[in-house]
């Protein structure tokens, strides 16, 4: 069973991409959703709180607006919680798979943001990036986040350069609203069912 790393930057629209591949039958992890149920656990929230204080919280629960904030302004901070995190998503990740050998699956996908700055990378056969133009993210994420412009850069700063993102691609999907991605992405399932299978 071979995996397959899913990533992009922010607002690149990767998870749009993973609901595709998991509309033509492909079995996705979805990171970000994994790391959200991890922080949600007593004994990973209290770490939280215990190291950022009470300025995280809104009655009582840790306010994901209100770390994002602490987060992406503060490098140690940043790297403190990945630390805390990304061992936790590759073992879910690791035990994941192992059921999913058992279904015969040919591969298997995993969307993350930070494949590479993570050190994800090392886990997968190939690694896809959904690159975007770069006015299009900003556009995504203020609408989405409902956050200034000056945020978004602020976390897309966070996250490794688009262009050493497509260098280091072993695939790259084009999400520009130029290219069918639903095109780009049944021919991607193509080319790995035939690595498989040798087909």
């Amino acid at each position: 069973m071979q995996k397959i790393a899913l990533t992009g930057g922010i607002g690149s629209g990767k998870t749009t991409v993973a609901k595709l591949f998991e509309m033509l039958g492909v079995s996705v992890f979805y990171a970000d959703l994994e790391a959200h149920s991890i922080r949600s656990k007593v004994e990973v929230s209290e770490q939280i709180v215990q190291y950022f204080g009470s300025k995280i919280l809104t009655e009582n629960q840790i306010d994901k607006h209100k770390l994002a904030n602490v987060i992406f302004n503060n490098t140690e901070a940043l790297h403190w919680i990945n630390n805390l995190i990304h061992p936790l998503i590759e073992k879910d990740f690791e035990e994941w798979c192992n059921v999913q050998k058992t279904k015969n699956t040919p591969f298997v996908l995993m969307e993350s943001a930070l494949i590479f700055e993570a050190n994800f990378e090392r886990l997968f056969d190939k690694v896809i990036v959904v690159d975007t133009p770069q006015n299009l993210r900003i556009s995504r994420i203020m609408n989405r986040e409902n956050i200034s412009e000056q945020e978004v850069f602020q976390r897309i700063n966070k996250q490794m350069p688009a262009e050493e993102k497509r260098q280091r691609a072993d695939i790259v999907i084009r999400n520009d609203e130029q290219h069918s991605l639903i095109e780009q992405v049944v021919a991607v399932v193509s080319t790995l069912l035939n690595d498989q299978y040798g087909g």
